[in-house]
């Protein structure tokens, strides 16, 4: 898993200067971050990490150990607008590439978003991918297109953009701003151009499209059986 989280970030370096320099979040209180560069020590990390999780749970064959990584190596600028966060799980097998506070990237946000999960989907190589989005407003405080906004309950939700493994055309898709096919692989589509607002109605109304398109092409994965209508 070191290894794939090494792959990943180098193809992620090119594409801004915040994303050349990670660190692995510290594994207890008085713990300290750790760059990606040391690997030694990360090796060591992750294994206590496994021996933790299985004396917790027991053993597994698909037990392994969790690797979050962020673009700060202290708390004080975790806070900060333009924090970046990167995570593999194999144990639950999901991952997540999280960008907290888009201000300082600016109107390259989108760009930034929509490349970052290209180049992820060629190394992680994901069965499926969706991006949430969070907004705030003073009349509707935060709005989560995953909890608040999502058309299905069973499914899963597609939001802002995302990838599908089949190759996918915009003819197919019509309502779609934009496909990327990834060769070999299958498709990144996006949604909405530009930031998407899980406030406006008309982008969740696109969306919202975009899924039931997705949907109607076994695309969209079932979550919950039990309540399909």
């Amino acid at each position: 898993m070191l290894r794939l989280a090494v792959m990943a970030t180098r193809a992620l370096d090119p594409l801004h200067p915040s994303l050349k320099n990670w660190f692995a979040l510290p594994s207890s209180r008085k713990g300290r971050y750790v760059s990606l560069n040391e690997t030694g020590t990360l090796i060591e990390q992750m294994g206590r990490d496994v021996e933790k999780a299985r004396r917790r749970f027991g053993d597994s064959e698909g037990l392994g150990a969790s690797l979050t990584l962020a673009n700060v190596n202290n708390d004080r600028d975790w806070r900060k607008p333009g924090l970046v966060v990167f995570g593999l799980d194999p144990t639950t097998g999901f991952n997540k590439f999280r960008l907290d506070g888009i201000e300082p990237f600016g109107v390259n946000a989108p760009d930034l978003m929509l490349r970052a999960l290209v180049e992820l989907v060629k190394v992680v190589r994901p069965s499926f991918a969706c991006v949430d989005v969070k907004s705030r407003t003073p009349e509707k405080g935060l709005v989560t297109y995953q909890i608040d906004r999502r058309l299905y309950q069973h499914r899963e939700f597609f939001g802002w953009m995302g990838f599908v493994p089949a190759q996918i055309t915009h003819a197919q898709i019509r309502d779609a701003h934009a496909v990327h096919p990834i060769d070999g692989l299958g498709t990144v589509i996006v949604s909405v151009p530009g930031v998407f607002d899980p406030t406006d109605e008309a982008q969740v109304d696109k969306v919202h499209r975009v899924e039931m398109d997705l949907a109607s092409y076994d695309l969209l994965p079932v979550t919950d059986p039990n309540l399909k209508g």
